[in-house]
């Protein structure tokens, strides 16, 4: 087997694509805790008077950004995701959505990518909690390409968001694609049996589950939903439409998930849809191993998905 090449990993290609966009809107500020990345560096280097660091004090970070915000700056915060989402919880609720700021929250770590340092790193109740704040948009893209378009997005929408990023590189899904990611969702293929919807770094899985399927006689379309709140629900019930059975694929816990998300969605557009949700149940994980260990150990990695799928259908 040859080697997996990766292209450059979404934090840095995000911060890259932000640069230029700092430079021609001096009203854009970024603020991070103790957070740093070699992209940054020229941030902190030309851009003395728009970047700024609080040291480990995130709530803090939170409450500059929304002071500096009032003052009518556009503000970029960073931080591992684990705090920035958790520890910073109030203050996201009451400072940046309850008054509605241009804030954009990036937290870096999302599902198990601090693997090795168990629950207090993983990341997976954020959207749970983070997608019942009235006004914020949430964003899981899946890859650096994604992270790329993610800068001028972010830049142009007005209100509070929320940005999960890997920590090590994701494998490349849209490289060389055409896709809109302003529309929240990209359909990658279509198939008439089964629509996989994931998110995340689970939308490299569920291409690869979708070839295991293919050899199995299934034909599986795949969905990237890489803008987490709000739905794009028009699209995805076109994607979903005709097709005879629907899983939802993430790394995070079902409890309020993107599966809980989309289920949500066919309850109330009356969508009688056969609907299996794949995520971590209801359980902290103290395994060690690594990332693909702990899919191996929860029904997280292909294999697993694809013969949890074949049983459900019955195929």
């Amino acid at each position: 087997m040859g080697e997996t090449t990766f292209v450059v990993g979404m934090r840095d290609a995000f911060f890259d694509a932000l640069y230029p966009i700092f430079q021609r809107d001096r009203n854009c500020v970024f603020i991070t805790a103790d957070y740093g990345a070699p992209s940054l560096d020229r941030f902190a280097e030309e851009l003395p008077d728009q970047y700024y660091t609080v040291g480990i004090a995130e709530q803090q970070l939170i409450g500059m950004a929304c002071g500096m915000a009032l003052e009518g700056r556009k503000v970029y915060t960073y931080a591992a995701a684990a705090f920035l989402a958790l520890r910073c919880y109030e203050q996201t609720k009451l400072g940046v959505c309850a008054m509605n700021l241009p804030i954009v929250n990036v937290g870096v770590g999302r599902g198990y990518a601090v693997d090795t340092l168990g629950p207090s790193h993983h990341v997976v109740e954020d959207v749970s909690i983070m997608r019942a704040l009235p006004n914020l948009t949430i964003w899981n893209p899946a890859d650096a390409t994604a992270a790329q378009a993610l800068a001028e997005i972010s830049h142009r929408h007005a209100g509070p968001q929320y940005i999960r990023f890997d920590r090590p590189d994701a494998p490349p899904v849209h490289e060389g694609r055409r896709a809109d990611f302003e529309e929240g969702l990209v359909e990658l293929h279509r198939g008439e049996d089964v629509c996989l919807i994931a998110t995340g770094i689970m939308v490299s899985q569920a291409i690869e589950v979708r070839d295991r399927l293919r050899g199995k006689g299934v034909e599986a379309g795949v969905v990237d939903l890489c803008r987490l709140k709000p739905l794009n629900a028009q699209r995805l019930l076109e994607c979903v439409s005709g097709v005879g059975h629907v899983v939802t694929i993430e790394e995070h816990l079902l409890a309020g998930g993107m599966g809980g998300a989309v289920a949500e969605l066919f309850i109330d557009e009356d969508v009688a849809v056969p609907t299996l949700r794949i995520g971590q149940n209801d359980r902290f994980v103290f395994d060690l191993g690594g990332r693909r260990c702990i899919w191996e150990k929860y029904g997280l990695d292909v294999e697993s998905i694809t013969e949890r799928i074949c049983q459900w259908i019955g195929r």
